[in-house]
């Protein structure tokens, strides 16, 4: 075993990369964790724009971060 960022991995892995099996694996068990733990649903609520001038802000956001990405997703309708 080799350690990686605090956590013991095996010395031969398998694929790594795009195809990371180790990191897939560990978000999958933690996402689920999450949702079981959480009222996701709400967790959105809570989340959403309080008005206008917040939503605004938070679409101007979502461009800039968009603007970055390597594949464009269409704007949403809004």
């Amino acid at each position: 075993m080799k350690k990686r960022r605090g956590k013991d991995v095996p010395s031969n892995p398998g694929i790594q990369g795009e195809g990371d099996y180790i990191s897939g694996s560990a978000y999958q068990k933690d996402a689920k964790q999450f949702a079981q733990q959480h009222d996701t649903e709400q967790l959105a609520r809570d989340a959403a724009p309080k008005d206008e001038s917040e939503r605004l802000e938070m679409a101007e956001a979502e461009q800039q971060g968009m603007a970055r990405a390597k594949i464009r997703k269409p704007p949403r309708p809004r």
